[in-house]
């Protein structure tokens, strides 16, 4: 065989597998811009809404409850009242589920209780929520809005905050993680002072 033939038999060869790895990498290309079609969650006359909380850096823990029904309270009114004197709140709500129907809306406290005998200061981060396809058409008015709170020693801390459900709200399950973050007080006082200013004092 002719050293042309040989060189002839490679170029052959050559381009065929160019043409075959071409064609692999198309075929690669055009599987990963395959987007699958969104499902619907189905809707639900009963939505079960589980409230969590994650901690960092803080001994305290979050508990949510009902109102007491003794005062009337505005939605995000924060307070503190001292151990055994009456408070705007009662019992735990329990598993810190809540069952809302589409359309709806609760309102409740956050609290948290200070067994230690110094102050204990916090912030929120937003809240997560999963399922992420049951995420839409509902609205938390909780803690986290780039703000400290402080827990007294030998007191309980409460937040007045609210769940609303839209009518179109589609779900029967969802989940609403807060993580809880400890700071010191210096910290609090200099973000008051400071970079609180530039947020807007709006609550949405």
């Amino acid at each position: 065989m002719t050293l042309l033939s040989y060189l002839f038999r490679f170029l052959i060869l050559s381009l065929s597998l160019f043409a075959f790895c071409g064609e692999g990498n198309q075929d690669s290309h055009n599987h990963s811009q395959v987007v699958s079609v969104p499902g619907t969650p189905t809707k639900s006359n009963s939505v079960e809404i589980e409230i969590g909380w994650q901690y960092t850096q803080i001994p305290l823990k979050m508990e949510i409850r009902e109102p007491s029904g003794s005062q009337s309270l505005a939605l995000w009114t924060t307070g503190s009242v001292a151990f055994g004197k009456n408070a705007p709140f009662s019992t735990p709500i329990p598993d810190s589920k809540i069952l809302l129907k589409p359309g709806a809306k609760k309102q409740f406290l956050l609290v948290m209780k200070n067994e230690t005998k110094e102050p204990v200061y916090f912030f929120a981060a937003p809240h997560q929520a999963h399922p992420v396809e049951h995420s839409f058409g509902f609205k938390f008015k909780c803690l986290c809005v780039n703000h400290a709170f402080t827990v007294p020693p030998g007191e309980f801390w409460y937040r007045v905050v609210e769940i609303r459900l839209s009518p179109e709200f589609l779900g029967d399950k969802l989940t609403l993680t807060h993580n809880v973050i400890g700071i010191t007080k210096e910290r609090m006082l200099d973000f008051e002072k400071g970079s609180a200013k530039s947020f807007t004092t709006e609550m949405d």
